[in-house]
């Protein structure tokens, strides 16, 4: 695939914010980040260890069409600056699909990135654990997903010529981002492994049935984002990197501030991966 020959849904949405963007900076970052709840502290990780020059943070009210979160943990803002010698883009915050947006806005972030000249993006998300030995606070790197959402995350996209987004998804993790991810982590002592994410589209948590049915499907974890941006980065011919940490056992009683609490603890996580691998994006 082409950087000429990607599709688009169409909207315009991700153009204009570039466009406003480009008129605060012009760094180009090799990757986009997006930093699901809880887990905005991970730029302050990743810039001690890495950060350098006089970074930039827009709101994502003050881009057009860029709606912002309403999501408690989700910060709504675009950081902009350099982590080991690499420029790089970190999303505060993402857009959901159970916030009632269309699915387009959902992959935003990825189009966003894509738009400012990132090759890569990085999708961290708090999620339930499905595998009962997993245990609370351990990372999953993510190889692979079932898309339980009830849509298509390509549904209205088009290339140029008006056909179809008929887009290959049988790869949309890249193999050596992810085991560079596993080696990094392991390293340094956290508890880590890979596996499936099952998306579900929320914003209700899972009942007992749903589990066990996900976990025949073989998932490992369950959560509300990051499929909407790994396949549009796939569609737009990038790299994905899907990092998931687990906040609780799904199923089970859960609250969304119970969630905030337990993804503090893996800012340190998300944080060290990137400044480790920026010069890999």
């Amino acid at each position: 695939m082409t950087a000429a020959r990607v599709p688009s849904p169409g909207d315009g949405v991700a153009e204009r914010i570039v466009g406003a963007i480009r008129e605060r900076t012009d760094l180009r970052p090799l990757a986009g980040v997006v930093l699901g709840s809880g887990l905005g502290d991970s730029i302050s990780v990743a810039w001690e260890r890495a950060g350098s020059g006089e970074p930039i943070e827009i709101a994502y009210a003050d881009l057009p069409g860029f709606p912002p979160p309403t999501v408690p943990g989700h910060a709504g803002t675009l950081w902009l600056g350099t982590i080991a010698d690499q420029p790089i883009a970190i999303f505060r915050g993402r857009i959901h699909f159970y916030e009632g947006h269309p699915m387009a806005l959902a992959s935003i972030t990825s189009r966003i990135s894509h738009g400012l000249g990132a090759r890569t993006m990085v999708l961290s998300a708090a999620v339930g654990g499905l595998d009962p030995s997993l245990p609370a606070a351990s990372m999953v790197v993510v190889r692979d997903h079932l898309n339980l959402m009830g849509t298509n995350p390509l549904t209205g996209w088009r290339y140029e010529d008006g056909s179809p987004a008929f887009v290959d998804v049988s790869g949309v993790y890249d193999a050596e981002l992810a085991d560079a991810a596993l080696r990094t982590l392991r390293d340094h002592g956290i508890a880590v492994t890979d596996g499936v994410y099952a998306a579900m589209a929320g914003p209700a948590y899972e009942t007992h049935a749903e589990t066990e049915m996900l976990r025949r499907l073989g998932a490992t974890v369950v959560g509300m984002s990051t499929v909407p941006e790994a396949v549009a980065a796939r569609a737009l011919g990038m790299r994905v990197l899907g990092l998931s940490f687990v906040t609780n056992a799904a199923g089970g009683a859960v609250s969304h501030e119970e969630v905030l609490l337990a993804s503090k603890t893996a800012a340190e996580a998300i944080g060290l991966v990137v400044a480790e691998l920026a010069d890999t994006f």
